[in-house]
């Protein structure tokens, strides 16, 4: 079942947080969360394994500060690849039997758009563009 059918028709419980579980487990300050994906991959599997066997029926990538201001093109879609393969390892190992989803998980660009900051308008959408785009090919249900 796609998700826009199952949400017209069902409750949708979402996961909660990543950041601040990760911190619990040594992310340390400065550290880009997002590269865990790589490095880390079985802590992140093991957070979202959690979120769906609590319940959950959406879970989101480990992607919130995944953009092209941070990473390079190369290392974003790395990061992205590997957070879509995390979260379907959760999906699958998970004893939930509730319906579940992968929510590319998009959070702000850390810039402020002009004239307050230094970010033209149609660079963000170029930044977000890029990252959905990436989502989308490795298997967003939902942003």
């Amino acid at each position: 079942m796609d998700f826009r059918t199952y949400l017209k028709e069902n409750i949708v419980y979402l996961d909660g947080g990543m950041g601040t579980l990760l911190q619990a487990q040594g992310l340390q300050p400065g550290e880009y969360p997002e590269r865990w994906n790589l490095s880390h991959p079985e802590a992140i599997t093991a957070i979202q394994k959690a979120y769906y066997d609590a319940g959950s029926n959406v879970v989101s990538t480990n992607t919130f500060g995944a953009n092209l201001l941070k990473f390079s093109e190369e290392e974003l879609e790395e990061i992205v690849a590997a957070a879509f393969s995390n979260a379907k390892a959760a999906r699958e190992q998970s004893v939930g039997t509730q319906e579940k989803f992968i929510a590319l998980d998009l959070g702000p660009t850390g810039k402020l758009l002009k004239p307050l900051g230094d970010l033209d308008f149609e660079r963000a959408v170029a930044v977000f563009a890029k990252t959905v785009q990436l989502g989308v090919k490795y298997g967003a249900e939902l942003i």
